[in-house]
């Protein structure tokens, strides 16, 4: 692994099966972009629901030449995420977007 990894979780008990998904999701990532130096992703649980359930805000962090990659799915976006799992998923889909995105850019000037 070539990047620097941290997995922080807010207002709810850490999860190592949550942390294992987030590394197999950061792992993933690399087939986009080599050249990511660190990434940081924070999992919140901010407020507990009793009638409406629970809702999870991810941001994640990525480091690469540069620049950095800043991705914030938060809860009170029109896509509310019940399940973390989804939050992550969600929040990683749209940094590869954002790398595939830089990486392009990165070519296109060489």
């Amino acid at each position: 692994m070539k990047r620097n990894l941290q997995i922080t979780f807010r207002g709810m008990s850490p999860s190592d099966a949550l942390s294992e998904h987030i590394r197999d999701s950061a792992d993933k990532l690399e087939q986009f972009f080599d050249g990511i130096t660190g990434c940081h992703v924070v999992v919140e649980e901010p407020h507990r629901h009793h009638q409406q359930g629970k809702h999870f805000h991810v941001r994640l962090d990525l480091h690469v030449p540069g620049k950095n990659i800043v991705v914030d799915r938060d809860h009170g976006e029109k896509v509310s995420h019940e399940d973390a799992y989804q939050a992550v998923n969600d929040a990683f889909e749209a940094a590869r977007r954002q790398l595939q995105h830089y990486a392009e850019g990165l070519r296109a000037h060489r």
